[in-house]
């Protein structure tokens, strides 16, 4: 686990987007406290009827979904919580 004291993060602008990774201290905490996130695919004839605006905008929201942690209820998983 990968732990910084304040003075040692940089200072995030309001235009910075950055999230700390849940390997450190705060991202994990970020990570557990957030509701867990949701995604709707589009049905098909509304994809196809987007512009290219709108459909980049789409594959975007769905990036940022997938590329949220996720955690699997693995048999691994589920021995590591018991």
């Amino acid at each position: 686990m990968v732990v910084n004291t304040p003075d040692e993060r940089e200072p995030l602008t309001g235009d910075d987007e950055r999230i700390e990774p849940p390997t450190s201290l705060s991202g994990w905490r970020r990570f557990v406290e957030k509701d867990p996130a949701t995604f709707d695919l589009a049905p098909p004839k509304r994809w196809e009827a987007m512009d290219d605006e709108a459909r980049a905008d789409y594959d975007e929201a769905r990036i940022d979904y997938h590329s949220e942690l996720q955690v699997v209820r693995t048999s691994t998983v589920k021995e590591v919580a018991q």
